[in-house]
């Protein structure tokens, strides 16, 4: 069973809300496809998983542990009785060619090895279990779900440590006749405890770059008519109220300006003063959690995302939306 939600990442996040308000640079555009095309390899492989069955596993998916001042990031890991599985979950499409310890691609390196990410991950989980005196058997694999990903190599030992599309779902039946342990609840537990935010994304962005005002959630567009309660895009029909506009307006502004507190003053800025400011008032009371620095107050998005956010909420909004 799925111990936690796999949820789009800081990093994608950030991108996304980028590319609504201002057109993306090449570089910023080319980031954005990695990270969605990441993303939605580690959903497939969840749905594949999910075909499969897991009820008799423990399953964590992309969180981020801490061991000292290092860690490392995880798309995936099984504790199955006393072992643990790492997945590093590549979606790769295409040909490549594996050569020389590097993965290739129409003539090109891959910049980053899946084999050096799978084993840093790997050792450090080892860390973590050694300095609280556990042994365990970790065991890590190369996961390319994409059935459109082809791999050649003259290296014969690379075989043992992937996983490609076709035997996936055979490499998760091998877990079927697992269950869960009292070591495999206190691994559990140990890995919750490393759980934390990663470090090493700072993404924000220039606030003079980013469009001001609020956008329709079907088209992008900011042509908007303004009711008592709603706001009806000019060009696609979509009629939003004002609180879903203000859920997706804290989401983007956590992702825009990441690590950074919301005021009321930086949020009606990014709005263009599109509500009156009790308004954003009463929305950050009801989502956010306040914070208090000398004078200041400042609050942030008690939620993942947007997404997150609306589907735990839209029942009991006063005021639904609708296409017309």
């Amino acid at each position: 069973m799925y111990l936690n939600d796999r949820n789009a990442s800081a990093e994608l996040l950030h991108y996304r809300a980028l590319s609504r308000r201002e057109v993306l640079s090449a570089e910023d555009a080319r980031k954005l496809k990695i990270y969605e095309n990441g993303f939605l390899g580690e959903c497939l492989y969840d749905k594949l998983f999910d075909e499969t069955g897991h009820d008799n596993l423990y399953i964590f998916r992309d969180v981020y542990l801490a061991s000292g001042k290092s860690g490392a990031q995880y798309d995936s890991i099984i504790i199955a009785n006393d072992v643990i599985a790492v997945n590093e979950i590549k979606n790769y499409s295409g040909e490549y060619y594996y050569k020389n310890g590097r993965f290739i691609k129409n003539n090109e390196v891959v910049p980053d090895n899946p084999f050096t990410q799978v084993d840093r991950a790997v050792g450090k989980l080892y860390r973590i279990f050694r300095n609280a005196k556990i042994t365990v058997d970790i065991k890590g694999k190369v996961i390319f779900p994409n059935d459109d990903f082809k791999l050649y190599s003259e290296d014969n030992s690379i075989w043992k440590n992937i996983v490609i599309r076709m035997d996936l779902k055979k490499y998760f039946r091998q877990f079927k006749e697992s269950y869960n342990t009292e070591k495999a609840e206190g691994l559990v537990s140990l890995i919750r405890e490393h759980i934390t935010e990663n470090p090493y994304f700072n993404g924000s962005s220039n606030a003079e770059r980013v469009s001001t005002g609020l956008y329709c959630g079907n088209c992008g567009g900011f042509n908007l008519i303004k009711t008592r309660y709603h706001r009806q895009c000019v060009s696609c029909g979509m009629k939003e109220s004002n609180e879903t506009h203000m859920l997706r307006v804290m989401s983007d502004f956590k992702y825009l300006f990441y690590g950074e507190g919301m005021t009321r003053k930086s949020v009606l800025e990014l709005i263009g003063n599109e509500f009156d400011k009790k308004v954003v008032y009463r929305a950050f009371l009801k989502y956010c959690d306040v914070h208090k620095k000398g004078n200041q107050t400042y609050y942030t998005f008690k939620y993942h995302d947007f997404d997150d956010a609306y589907k735990q909420t839209k029942k009991n909004m006063k005021h639904r939306d609708y296409l017309t």
